[in-house]
């Protein structure tokens, strides 16, 4: 049927124009194009992928991942950006676990030791950086993981597997988004499974007479493609049986009275795309509006044309090396006020990125023998190619590979790009629904093309809409572009107002490493930024202001990191499944049984000890401040007691036995401790501050919060101070005086101090080298991912090599290599060896 189908529009093409060209509405196409380009220039965009060792993981390992990073638009190495986050989230909860933040230039590699005591689950790994947070999350990168807990359970019931085989929703998409009365019509269609996995299915179309329109049947993971022409007064409605026999009901979608149509053929023709349009409306020469079809990759214009709505059938082709790249091409027929009537997405694929082909040195191996892999880039013209890629070797008796799972071509080229034209809001929620993406990329596969042009037909341009384009309305730009780590804050006056031109000092230490120092203004709210730091793990950042007069009494405040963002859960209506984990047994098997050994190794290294119980008194140094031996009677200053007190003369009042104290009535207090004795004829006692005489004035203005102990010295205590202590001594001992106290704990004015997490510094991926003898090569070694390299450079020659050890598994080793070039294409190579 598709083949009479392109049949008729061939011969349509052949005896219709293109297009009638006009000079009308010539400031339509420029609009647009001034569009594209505002698009590409204030909205530029970034593309985060994460290379991961294997698939899923046991509670308690390690995950290991490289990570890329690339220009939105050109798909080059995207070395503006100069910090990844990488987020570990459990899905149930929607809670962040752990987070990393990695310093990148382009790439990036890193780790996350998962927690023994994670819970069984889904899991999922977010990836994103500071600039992307401007758009909506699903520009981030995602990808689900599920981790384990040692349990090989089967909840896999017969019934739940037999559910999973037929279908739970058919999505139907007309090609070009509308069906139009009189019009012939090409109808995409897929149909999920309760999990939103694509399932096969057969059918049958009937009008509301009953009457039989066509049939259909998918042809690739539920997908396929059916012609019908609707008719007026008619509505369709879809028939798929199911596996009791019975058929399930789906409506098709409504067809309109007048419009356009649009088919394209992307499959005949290696050299160019042909469109066709189909219009019922016809309108009068003088009547008539200008359209325009328009192409474009990535809001990069690749090919444009214009005309008027006179026309009943016309088509134009659009010559594929006009297309700047692989990958999605967004086609849309606009009306004369830029409105999309059509729109269509095609895939453009001219095997330009980079063959990556892996050998080995043997044939054959043996268990815990050297291996060395040999990488090979070339590019389409087969010329050696320097690239940065990053190997993962697993046993693939442990770690079962998805068929055709996500790689950074595929991610890339294809699932960064689309989005589910579903309108079901379960459906249009899951991610990742390109399903076995790298099946359209197998050089090998015959029916890749077709059915990737099928796929083409059920998603959509996903990072901007045409409407939103054309009105101008561009996101707000609030998160900055990050060339390092940043430190900001404020520096204000106490009273919170602004201060002038304040110069501020940042200074970074972090362990023993020499201290970094930066110099800053604030702007003129009082805000301050530094930007392009470097400093790794938790560090100690201390930021110091200063006004144009040198003086520092200035409130100085860092900011907080950003928090991550929200993260999106998606509610699924069905009970999910579990998948049969008997197949992983192995993996779980061999896991339980390294971690297990493992804690057994650290235990045998701690070498434990019999109780013993050790007495002792802490030893406290003389207080300089004290000549006298003991105190009369002793007041211990804790925060509810010199809350409640205006200055120290209030603690001392009704606590002490013999100590009289009333105010002077001129703002001061009199005391007066055991009556009046003195023959001068003074009742005041002496007053020591930190061991240092003083008058009561002084004492009045001490601030009670900042007093440690008073003590109150009476006749033969008071001895030790002589003649002047014969109206007894009230000493006050500070907070601060004590030979103890930490100043560094004090809030000193213009200076603030805070720890700050930098970048995470990865860890080494343990690889034992067995052509040497030692002691902890005894242990068994059955892990489940060999090796992990982030960071494997190909030379000049576009060659490069890795060198590991196997295990002592007899069983067939995976390996697989991902990187981009210094061109910024990519590639992807895998290869398998047997252990004997």
């Amino acid at each position: 049927m598709n083949r009479k189908f392109y049949a008729f529009l061939a011969i349509v093409f052949c005896i219709t124009t293109a297009f009638t060209f006009t000079q009308e509405g010539e400031n339509l196409t420029e609009k647009i194009i001034k569009k594209l380009e505002n698009y590409r220039m204030n909205t530029p965009q970034e593309k985060v992928y994460l290379h991961f060792d294997k698939p899923y993981y046991m509670a308690g390992e390690t995950m290991w991942f490289k990570g890329y990073l690339f220009d939105g638009t050109s798909h080059k190495i995207d070395s503006v950006s100069g910090v990844m986050y990488v987020d570990l989230i459990d899905e149930t909860t929607g809670k962040t676990i752990t987070s990393r933040i990695l310093h990148c230039d382009g790439s990036t590699f890193g780790d996350i030791a998962l927690p023994d005591s994670l819970e069984e689950g889904i899991y999922q790994i977010r990836a994103y950086t500071n600039y992307m947070r401007n758009y909506s999350e699903e520009f981030f990168f995602h990808q689900d993981f599920k981790i384990y807990q040692g349990s090989i359970k089967n909840r896999l019931t017969d019934s739940n597997a037999l559910k999973m085989t037929e279908a739970a929703d058919v999505q139907f998409f007309p090609e070009g988004g509308n069906l139009v009365v009189g019009l012939d019509s090409r109808i995409g269609f897929k149909a999920l499974n309760i999990l939103g996995k694509g399932v096969d299915i057969i059918g049958f179309v009937l009008d509301n007479t009953k009457d039989t329109v066509v049939a259909f049947q998918s042809e690739h993971l539920g997908m396929g493609v059916f012609n019908y022409t609707p008719e007026i007064q008619k509505t369709y409605t879809a028939f798929v049986k199911q596996n009791d026999g019975k058929y399930r009901q789906f409506g098709l979608p409504i067809a309109y009275e007048q419009g356009f149509t649009m088919a394209v053929d992307n499959i005949s023709n290696k050299e160019k795309v042909k469109v066709f349009i189909s219009n019922n409306s016809l309108k009068p020469a003088d009547k008539s509006s200008e359209i325009v079809i328009v192409a474009h990759q990535r809001g990069q214009l690749c090919f444009m044309a214009k005309g008027n709505e006179t026309q009943k059938a016309f088509a134009v082709s659009i010559p594929k090396n006009k297309i700047p790249d692989d990958g999605l091409v967004q086609i849309t027929l606009m009306n004369a006020k830029g409105e999309p009537l059509c729109e269509r997405l095609v895939f453009n694929n001219q095997n330009e990125q980079i063959n990556l082909k892996i050998t080995l040195d043997k044939a054959n191996y043996k268990i815990r023998g050297k291996v060395t892999v040999n990488l090979e880039a070339t590019d389409a013209e087969g010329k050696p190619v320097e690239g940065n890629f990053s190997v993962a070797v697993t046993d693939a008796s442990q770690v079962i590979a998805e068929p055709h799972q996500e790689n950074l071509l595929t991610y890339l080229l294809l699932s960064s790009d689309v989005s589910n034209l579903s309108g079901t809001d379960y459906y249009s929620a899951l991610r990742g629904n390109i399903e076995q993406p790298a099946y359209y990329f197998d050089k090998e596969n015959a029916n890749a093309n077709r059915h990737l042009d099928v796929l083409m037909m059920t998603q959509g341009w996903r990072r901007f809409i045409w409407r939103d384009l054309m009105l101008d309305k561009e996101p707000k730009i609030t998160n900055l572009l990050e060339t390092g780590l940043e430190v900001s804050g404020k520096a204000i006056r106490p009273n919170g107002k602004i201060a002038d031109k304040v110069t501020l000092t940042l200074m970074i230490k972090n362990g023993k490493n020499y201290p970094q120092f930066q110099m800053g203004t604030t702007d003129s709210l009082g805000n301050y930024r530094f930007y392009g730091l470097d400093f790794s793990d938790s560090t100690q950042i201390l930021v110091q202001g200063m006004k144009q007069n040198g003086g520092k009494n200035l409130d100085v405040t860092i900011n907080p990191l950003n928090p991550s963002p929200k993260v999106r859960i998606v509610k699924v209506p069905y009970n999910p499944l579990e998948f049969n984990t008997q197949d992983l047994a192995e993996f779980l098997k061999k896991a339980n049984e390294a971690l297990e050994l493992e804690k057994k190794l650290k235990l045998n290294k701690d070498q434990m000890l019999q109780e013993v119980v050790v007495k002792g008194k802490k030893y406290e140094e003389p207080d300089s401040r004290k000549i006298y031996g003991r105190a009369s009677n002793s007041i211990k200053v804790d925060q509810i007691l010199c809350a409640g007190a205006t200055n120290v003369f209030q603690m001392i009042q009704g606590r002490v036995p013999g100590v009289q104290v009333s105010p002077d009535g001129q703002g001061s207090f009199n005391v007066i401790i055991r009556g009046v004795s003195s023959f001068m004829g003074s009742s005041a006692p002496l007053f020591l501050l930190d061991g240092m005489q003083v008058d009561a004035s002084s004492f009045a203005s001490i601030n009670p919060c900042d007093v440690d102990v008073i003590d109150v010295l009476k006749g033969a205590d008071a001895s030790i101070f002589g003649s002047q202590a014969g109206n007894g001594v009230i000493a006050i001992l500070t907070k601060r005086g004590g030979n103890n106290y930490n100043y560094s704990k004090d809030a000193a004015s213009g200076v603030t101090i805070r720890k700050r997490m930098g970048y995470n510094v990865a860890r080494e991926f343990y690889a034992p080298k067995y052509d040497v003898n030692i002691p902890d090569h005894v242990r068994p070694d059955f892990r489940s991912t060999l090796h992990w390299q982030p960071n494997v450079r190909t030379d000049a020659g576009g060659k490069a090599s890795v060198t590991y050890w196997n295990t002592d598994a007899k069983a067939t080793m995976r390996v697989i290599a991902e990187g981009v070039s210094t061109q910024g294409f990519v590639g992807v190579g895998r290869a398998e060896y047997r252990v004997k």
